[in-house]
């Protein structure tokens, strides 16, 4: 989530890179009027489910044959807008930061 807001809003990102105590204190304080804290209601307003194309889940799950997580398949793939190519790319020129 904060590399998407990383892209979207890099000011953002450098604040809260340059405050990260206080960055982390208000995100783990449970919010007024609600359950949880703010990461949890976050999350919980995401969509969870996405539809995709028979074509779509194809490519989703020949990237996962690589030998790739699910979840991460997804994110990539996402992220690349749904260029197989591009996503299978990224997975291999990266997979060296998702070893872990």
């Amino acid at each position: 989530m904060l590399q998407e807001l990383g892209k979207q809003n890099p000011h953002l990102m450098q604040l809260i890179q340059a405050h990260q105590a206080d960055f982390l204190r208000l995100i783990n304080e449970p919010v007024e009027g609600g359950e949880g804290n703010l990461l949890e209601q976050l999350g919980a307003a995401v969509p969870q489910a996405v539809t995709v194309t028979p074509e779509e889940r194809e490519a989703i799950e020949r990237l996962e044959a690589m030998g790739f997580d699910r979840a991460l398949v997804l994110e990539v793939y996402f992220a690349c807008n749904k260029n197989e190519e591009l996503a299978a790319n990224y997975l291999l020129d990266h997979m060296h930061e998702f070893e872990e």
